[in-house]
């Protein structure tokens, strides 16, 4: 009998929040899209909450990567792990790069989104997370080179990197530069909170029911993530009377 996965509960909330968050977000998203009424998510207050949300997800990747890594014995053996674990999210990235790229007609379709940048990471991962302080100075590189370099374009094909055409638009971009820097973060978190892969200090603390839900989601979140924005289209469409041009 398989042994079952071991759960932080901590860290099913945080991946909660973060599912709530999302759906806010991708709410006022739809909105813009529809044409109705509602602050811009591409400006001001809406921006940073995105920027936020998508953050968080990333971080608690890095986390989990750590955790995993960790009780995953031998380079080879965590080469394998995660190799088929982030192929599985690559190859949903993809599937989301056809259904969108079918909706939106072609145009500001995902190109490299959270999941492709995800999988990626997980991918990468062996080669990482035994590391500390290199982390931190490529995520702090990650970070401020976009800050005060502009990112050369490139074809359509290294849009993956930062990379990409004149004119570019896309849904739910995360390239790598920027957004591996979360994840090296989430390495670096993973050995303060987990070092070897245990707590730091065991506590058992009384989860309040309110909280139970959360948790709920973020042990649910892929599936989640791959359903709400369908739900949140269509009740639009239902309540709204809108339809895709």
């Amino acid at each position: 009998m398989a042994e079952k996965p071991v759960r932080y509960p901590e860290l099913d909330g945080c991946r909660g929040l973060a599912i709530a968050m999302m759906i806010v977000f991708h709410f006022f998203v739809d909105l813009n899209f529809f044409g109705l009424p509602g602050p811009s998510p591409y400006h001001g207050f809406l921006k940073i909450f995105g920027i936020s949300t998508a953050t968080l997800f990333i971080l608690i990747a890095g986390i989990s990567a750590h955790l995993k890594a960790e009780k995953t014995p031998g380079f080879h053996k965590q080469v394998e792990v995660f190799l088929l674990r982030g192929g599985k999210l690559i190859l949903i990235g993809f599937g989301i790069t056809i259904v969108t790229w079918w909706f939106l007609h072609g145009e500001g379709y995902v190109v490299f989104g959270i999941l492709h940048l995800i999988g990626l990471a997980l991918i990468l991962s062996p080669l990482f997370h035994r590391f500390f302080y290199t982390n931190l100075v490529l995520a702090c590189i990650l970070l401020i080179v976009p800050l005060y370099f502009d990112i050369p374009s490139g074809p359509l094909w290294m849009a993956w990197t930062g990379m990409n055409p004149e004119g570019f638009t896309s849904i739910d971009y995360t390239p790598v530069i920027p957004w591996f820097a979360p994840f090296l973060l989430g390495l670096c978190i993973g050995k303060l909170m987990y070092p070897k892969g245990n707590q730091l200090r065991t506590w058992n603390p009384e989860v309040p029911k309110w909280v139970l839900p959360i948790i709920a989601a973020g042990k649910n979140s892929l599936v989640i993530y791959l359903i709400h924005q369908p739900v949140l289209i269509i009740l639009l469409m239902f309540f709204t009377g809108k339809t895709v041009g």
